[in-house]
C-alpha cells in the first residue's frame, strides 16, 4: 500500500497530538489539545491516515473474537493466555483484556474520524479531496460501530470530538436500533462521497464507495433486510471492479496486496523499522518448537485449527492449501493443524510478515448474495453465487442443495466456514443466522475440540453458550469509570 510510508510519519506526529485511546478514561485537566493542528489540508491528511493506522489496534485481536469463541479454532493451553482461553471456552468475564482492547481500539478509530470530520469544516481545500476525507472517515466510523454493536450491543454513540471531562462522562449508551440508523447513514454517505477505486498507487488500500456498499450490504443482512442487502451487493458485482481471483492462494500473498479480490483490508508491510508487520503469523503458529524458516520455530499457539474443522473439508478442496499439519518436536506424537494464511514467504526476518488483515473481499459479496436469496426463500436463485466460490475451490456443486431453504442455508454456512477460516467471520456468521448456540453447544457437548491427537492438555471443557453470551461484556474499567451511564450487559 502506498500510504504505508506516510503512516509512519503520521504516527510520530500523533503520539502527542491525538486524543486518548478511549473516550471514557479520566483526562487530566491540563492535558494537551489538538486545537492548533488540523488547519491545513496536509494536517487533515495526517488525521485521516492516523485513523487508518488505528485500525491495527482495533483488529489486533479480531481473530480472538471472530474465530476463537467458535468451533474452528482452539487456544493451545500451553501458552497460559488466560484471556484467550476464556474466549475459547465460553467463560468470558468483564475484566478480559482482549475485550478491553477491542473496545478501546474501536473508539480510538472513532475518535480520529470525529476530530477530522469536525476540524475539516474550517479548512478550505479541493472539493474532491474534501469529499474523499469525509467519506473515508464516515466509512471507518460506520465500520467500528458495526463491530461494536455486534460484539457489545448497546454502546455509547459518539459523533463529535470530546473536549472536556464533563462531556466525556455525560455520554451514555445508545439503543441498538439507533446505532444501526447511524451506521447506515454513515455508510450511505461514504458510498455517495467516495470513488469506486483509486488510480494513484499512494491511495491503494483506502476506503472506496465499493467498500461502503459491501459493508452496507452486510449491515442490511445482519438486520434482516434481505432484499435491500441483495440489491446493494448486486451493485458491487455490477461495477466489475472487484473480482474472484482464479487461485485461492493468490488472495493472501503478501506479494499481492490490495489485489482484485480485496475490497478493504487493514494494511501491513514487511521490512520497516519500526516494524509494520502483522501479529497474525506468530499467533497462528503452535507454541512449541516446530518447523523452520520461513515458518516460525515457535509461535504463541493462540489460534490452532480444530481437528473437527479440518476433517470436515472435502479432500479435493483447494482451500486446504492454507492448512498445514506439523508434528511437535517437544511432545511427540502430538501434532497441530494451523492456518498459513498469514505466512509471508518473502520475509527475510522470521516474523516480519506483511500480509494484510482482510475485512471485506469479493467472495464475501457472492456468499452474502446467496444468503440473502436463501433468506428470501429463493434457494435456487442462491445457487449461482455459491457455485462461483465452490468452483474456484475446485469443487462441483450439487443442485440438490437448492431443494429447500434449509438445505441452502446449511450449504452457505458451511461454504463460509471453509472460505473464511481464521479471517474473523465464523462467530458473527453464526450469530447473524441465529445458529450460534445450536452449533456451539453441539460442539462443546461432543468434545470436538479435544480429539486424541490434541490430547495432553488435561482440560476437556464441558461448557455451553448461554443466551446472555451472545453479547460480550462491556469492559469492567469502562463501567467503573462511568457507572451511571454505562450499564453492564446482563449475565456479567
Amino acid at each position: 500500500m502506498g500510504t504505508k510510508r506516510l503512516i509512519i510519519f503520521t504516527v510520530i506526529i500523533f503520539i502527542t497530538l491525538s486524543c486518548s485511546d478511549s473516550y471514557f478514561n479520566v483526562y487530566p485537566s491540563d492535558s494537551l489539545t489538538e486545537d492548533p493542528f488540523y488547519s491545513t489540508k496536509q494536517e487533515l491528511a495526517f488525521g485521516v491516515n492516523d485513523a487508518y493506522y488505528s485500525l491495527r489496534t482495533a483488529y489486533a485481536n479480531y481473530e480472538s473474537i471472530g474465530d476463537l469463541p467458535a468451533d474452528d479454532v482452539f487456544n493451545q493451553k500451553y501458552n497460559q493466555q488466560t484471556d484467550n482461553i476464556a474466549l475459547n471456552e465460553s467463560s468470558v468475564v468483564s475484566t478480559n483484556a482482549v475485550i478491553s482492547t477491542i473496545w478501546s481500539g474501536a473508539y480510538q478509530v472513532i475518535s480520529r474520524t470525529n476530530i477530522v470530520l469536525e476540524k475539516m469544516k474550517a479548512v478550505t481545500f479541493d472539493t474532491t479531496l474534501n469529499k474523499q476525507y469525509e467519506g473515508e472517515c464516515k466509512f471507518l466510523r460506520g465500520l467500528m460501530y458495526f463491530n461494536l454493536v455486534q460484539i457489545f450491543g448497546s454502546v455509547p454513540l459518539v459523533l463529535t470530538d470530546i473536549k472536556t471531562v464533563a462531556e466525556d462522562f455525560s455520554i451514555g449508551q445508545e439503543t441498538v436500533d439507533n446505532i444501526y440508523i447511524q451506521i447506515i447513514q454513515d455508510l450511505t454517505d461514504a458510498y455517495n462521497l467516495l470513488p469506486a477505486n483509486y488510480t494513484n498507487n499512494a491511495d491503494k488500500g483506502r476506503a472506496t464507495s465499493l467498500a461502503a456498499e459491501t459493508l452496507l450490504g452486510k449491515v442490511y443482512l445482519t438486520r434482516g433486510r434481505y432484499q435491500d442487502a441483495f440489491n446493494i451487493l448486486q451493485g458491487v458485482i455490477a461495477s466489475g471492479v472487484p473480482q474472484l481471483l482464479s487461485n485461492y492462494s493468490d488472495v493472501f500473498s503478501a506479494s499481492n496486496p490490495n489485489n482484485a479480490e480485496i475490497i478493504f483490508a487493514v494494511q501491513y508491510a514487511r521490512g520497516y523499522s519500526p516494524s509494520m508487520s502483522n501479529p497474525f503469523q506468530r499467533r497462528n503458529f503452535p507454541g512449541e518448537s516446530i518447523g523452520t524458516t520461513p515458518y516460525l520455530k515457535t509461535g504463541s499457539g493462540e489460534y490452532m485449527l480444530t481437528t473437527s474443522f479440518v476433517r470436515a473439508f472435502n479432500k479435493l478442496d483447494k482451500r486446504l492449501i492454507y492448512v498445514d499439519s506439523l508434528k511437535s518436536l517437544m511432545f511427540a506424537p502430538r501434532y497441530f493443524y494451523f492456518s498459513k494464511k498469514y505466512i509471508d514467504l518473502g520475509q527475510t526476518t522470521v516474523g516480519d510478515a506483511g500480509n494484510d488483515w482482510m475485512i471485506l473481499r469479493y467472495a464475501d459479496v457472492l456468499l452474502m448474495c446467496a444468503e440473502a436469496k436463501a433468506a428470501l426463500n429463493l434457494p435456487f436463485d442462491a445457487l449461482p453465487f455459491i457455485t462461483q466460490v465452490r468452483t474456484r475451490a475446485g469443487l462441483t456443486t450439487d443442485n440438490a442443495i437448492a431443494a429447500t431453504q434449509a438445505s441452502m442455508n446449511l450449504a452457505i454456512e458451511n461454504e463460509r466456514r471453509f472460505e473464511f477460516y481464521t479471517e474473523g467471520h465464523r462467530w458473527f456468521d453464526l450469530l447473524r443466522t441465529g445458529r450460534l448456540q445450536t452449533v456451539m453447544n453441539d460442539y462443546f457437548a461432543n468434545g470436538a475440540q479435544w480429539p486424541a491427537e490434541e490430547s495432553g492438555w488435561g482440560n476437556t471443557p464441558s461448557n455451553s453458550v448461554s443466551d446472555y453470551e451472545l453479547l460480550f461484556p462491556i469492559p469492567f474499567l469502562q463501567v467503573q469509570l462511568n457507572p451511571t451511564k454505562l450499564i453492564q450487559n446482563p449475565g456479567y
